[in-house]
């Protein structure tokens, strides 16, 4: 994490750094170490500053640790220090406030300016750039102004005042040093306990600080635990997530706006109770996902699967629409059984960004997908309503096991020793959703929205719009897809979790379209057969699942027909488009239309060579040479002149 706007002196720096301060002077004045010059009126004029990212990853912990000592301290002393009047401060500390207000003044003018930034942050950033450049030896920075705004706000003037001068020694039975020590371990989410803490800081101070001892009583430092602000507690020894689901306020939301069929929610809860496979016998904890209508909190459908898998969410979905009509939106957290290509789009999981998957379900059926904000639990109305169904439902079969090994039964173990005792998963898909459709579905709630009736009663209240489709339409809308693949020798296929292939044949498809790409849609509760589109999406046809051989001669004699039979098909399917061409007519020998076509283009074009001039040749014997050479010049034609004048006559013609 980067810290902005932390400049450091060379001495701070070089006490963060553990070393001594002209080593880091002369590391900077060889350019091994980033560094600004910082006006002043001392004797060089200048002064260095080195930014606290420029230093190790030693450095910046320590800086953490005190940054996080001060920020504790200050919270615990904060409500204290803002009782006091302005009158009672000293007169340093009146004028800092003087100095905070103008400052803030000025900011809350800059960035409120009409036409400057739609957007206060952009002009946060340029107001504290300008003033930074302005006040060298008093930079701020953004955290720095919205803190002393909000304690301004809170707590009055009084709250821009520095305090830390203030600060009566001896109010504290702790030593400052000490409880700053005691602060950086006990404040940690490994979470240690205070006594472990308090033995650890009795230690340090034995060896390192023994003007100190003896140290106050182990009881004296909760009491000082006791007025650090929960808040801070919470952010610091439970976690970021604990602090912001815990302290941070929460959008309320108004769910009168919006009415059934609007949005629907779903998610996957493990079941707390074993069940046993119909088929095979293999017990497991079954994972349930669900679709809701947030509006009504009425349950729309619901999935039993091994484990959480997109296939469950989108079989569940098409059971939902298929009863209940289509939703506007559907709001999802970012999980992979979510988040695939086919169904809603990859989003930030997108790893190939070449990838082409077509158009997805929720596309098709023109539906928004809106994701919820990454562990925020808080959002996700249907994850609260899984807890009324472990108390109503889980409990009441004999494998319950509990969410984790704490809460599981004694007699959990003894139980699945007894097969006949676990239930079928059929059994259990049945029972739950009898228990969701006729128990949760029909009984009036006291949830926001639905003012006492039930999920179905406010469901139909609310109910203004129903959006439908035909059955063969769902069907083409609803169905998975598969990335972009060219239609090979086997035609195409599908690709499963463990990379297996599974192979789709149609002998039209690959004689008319072998090479080119093709999309493959499917059905994953009957593989007998998928669809086949263009790149386009326009429908090709149907391909039917290929069978599959293996080392069984019995099995595999039998994969060999079909095979065999497949490939005939393919043959003769090629043969007859030959041979539709052929019946029309019977083609001459290709070498004859060429000949013949040639003689035409003799006959007709064919093309004269006459010239303007004509030049003879000057062939002379051996007579008419001697008398050439003697100068007899009556016999020298004007060659040159006659060409020059052809030409003339030539241009003046065109």
């Amino acid at each position: 994490m980067a810290l902005a706007n932390v400049l450091l002196t060379i001495n701070e720096a070089a006490e963060l750094e553990g070393k001594k301060y002209h080593s880091l002077y002369r590391n900077i004045e060889r350019n091994k170490l980033k560094a600004i010059k910082i006006n002043t009126n001392e004797k060089r004029g200048f002064e260095y500053r080195i930014d606290i990212n420029d230093l190790s990853d030693k450095a910046k912990r320590r800086y953490y640790a005190r940054l996080k000592t001060t920020e504790v301290k200050a919270l615990a002393e904060k409500d204290e220090k803002y009782l006091k009047s302005v009158e009672e401060l000293t007169d340093v500390q009146r004028q800092e406030i003087s100095y905070w207000k103008k400052i803030l003044d000025d900011w809350q003018e800059y960035i409120s300016h009409p036409g400057r930034y739609k957007q206060t942050t952009k002009a946060t950033e340029e107001f504290i750039s300008i003033f930074n450049i302005q006040n060298p030896d008093k930079t701020i920075s953004s955290r720095t102004l919205r803190r002393k705004l909000k304690e301004y706000r809170e707590f009055g003037e009084v709250a821009l005042a520095d305090h830390r001068s203030n600060k009566k020694k001896g109010k504290s039975s702790i030593d400052e040093v000490i409880w700053s020590v005691f602060l950086q371990w006990w404040l940690d989410e490994n979470q240690p306990t205070v006594s472990y803490v308090y033995k650890n800081v009795c230690s340090f101070a034995a060896m390192r600080m023994d003007e100190l001892l003896p140290l106050p009583s182990e009881d004296t430092f909760r009491r000082a635990i006791g007025k650090i602000p929960k808040p801070v507690v919470k952010y610091f020894r439970e976690g970021k997530k604990a602090f912001e689901d815990g302290c941070l306020p929460y959008l309320v939301r108004q769910y009168d706006l919006i009415d059934s069929n609007d949005i629907w929610t779903a998610d996957y809860h493990t079941l707390d109770i074993m069940v046993r496979d119909d088929i095979t016998g293999k017990v497991f904890r079954p994972h349930a996902v669900v679709w809701l209508d947030i509006r009504s909190r009425k349950m729309l459908s619901m999935r039993l699967c091994e484990s959480s898998n997109s296939d469950g969410v989108i079989l569940a979905f098409r059971d939902a629409i298929k009863k209940f009509g289509i939703c506007k939106e559907v709001y999802l957290d970012n999980g992979r059984e979510f988040l695939v290509h086919d169904f809603g789009g990859r989003g930030k999981r997108k790893a190939n960004e070449n990838a082409d998957y077509g158009s997805t379900i929720l596309e098709r059926l023109g539906i928004k997908m809106t994701n919820a904000r990454v562990k925020n639990a808080r959002a996700k109305v249907i994850e609260r309503t899984f807890k009324q169904v472990t108390e109503e439902f889980a409990k009441l079969y004999i494998t319950y096991c509990g969410n984790r090994p704490g809460n599981r039964p004694e007699r959990h173990n003894k139980v699945l020793k007894n097969v006949d005792k676990i239930p079928l998963l059929s059994q259990v898909k049945e029972e739950f959703w009898t228990y969701l459709e006729g128990n949760y579905n029909m009984e009036s709630s006291k949830a926001e929205g639905l003012d006492g009736m039930s999920p179905n009663e406010c469901y139909a209240e609310h109910l203004m719009v129903k959006k439908t489709a035909t059955e063969e339409q769902l069907n083409e809308m609803l169905a998975r897809s598969s990335n972009l693949q060219s239609v090979d020798r086997n035609c195409v296929f599908l690709r499963f979790g463990d990379g297996k292939k599974i192979w789709f044949y149609s002998e039209e498809i690959v004689s008319k379209y072998f090479k080119e790409k093709v999309y493959v849609r499917y059905d994953s509760e009957d593989l007998s057969m998928v669809q086949v589109y263009d790149e386009k999406e326009r429908l090709v046809g149907p391909a039917y699942r290929m069978e599959i051989g293996g080392y069984n001669s019995a099995s595999d004699k039998e994969s060999i027909k079909k095979l065999n039979s497949k490939a005939k098909k393919m043959k003769k399917s090629v043969k007859e488009y030959m041979e539709s061409s052929v019946d029309l007519i019977d083609a001459p020998e290709m070498r004859e239309i060429m000949l013949e076509a040639a003689r035409k283009n003799i006959e007709e074009k064919e093309t004269s060579f006459e010239a303007k001039v004509v030049e003879p040749i000057n062939f002379k014997r051996g007579d008419e040479l001697e008398s050439a050479a003697v100068g007899n010049t009556n016999s020298i034609v004007a060659l040159d002149r006659m060409i020059k004048n052809a030409r003339k006559n030539k241009e003046t013609e065109e």
